[in-house]
């Protein structure tokens, strides 16, 4: 569907200094990054940065999809199905609420992933887990792994060194 642009990005694609592929401007539409296989995560939020950056840590382990409207959200909640759901602070309980509405009668349910900031909205009542923003992007990354059953350490491959040998 062309209203929803989907780009594949792999970690290496961004640069802290430049931003996206050398751009000072965010991607146009959102971002699909992560392995091609395992658990399925959307990640909702309004700011459009700390989307980006969920995105890429999540993306290390997990196909990930990204919505930064909840129309977005809604798109693709009703054409794919997603092991889990992550709701940044940045949603209102409306927004929030609407999500839990979507996805209460799918099957399998997605697991549904609330990142709070501290002195933020209270609970999410359709939450299946909390996650205070302080406990960082591993803290998320090793959230998201236990909600969902996944070893981070069986998944992560060691880094492959390449010796170029010296010339004679």
């Amino acid at each position: 569907m062309s209203g929803i642009g989907q780009r594949t990005v792999r970690s290496t694609d961004y640069d802290p200094w430049a931003g996206w592929a050398g751009s000072s401007k965010p991607l146009p539409g959102r971002l699909k990054t992560g392995m091609n296989q395992g658990a399925h995560v959307l990640v909702i939020s309004r700011d459009e940065m700390l989307l980006q950056t969920r995105e890429l840590i999540l993306g290390a382990f997990f196909q990930v999809d990204g919505a930064g409207r909840i129309r977005e959200a809604e798109a693709l909640i009703s054409k794919q199905s997603f092991d889990l759901i992550v709701l940044c602070y940045s949603l209102s309980a409306s927004d929030c609420a609407r999500i839990a509405e979507l996805i209460q009668n799918k099957s399998p349910r997605p697991k549904i992933l609330s990142l709070r900031a501290a002195g933020t909205m209270t609970p999410v009542p359709a939450a299946d887990a909390e996650l205070m923003i302080e406990a960082g992007p591993y803290g998320l990354l090793k959230k998201s792994a236990e909600i969902l059953g996944v070893d981070l350490k069986a998944k992560a491959q060691p880094a492959q060194l390449h010796h170029s040998s010296p010339a004679a």
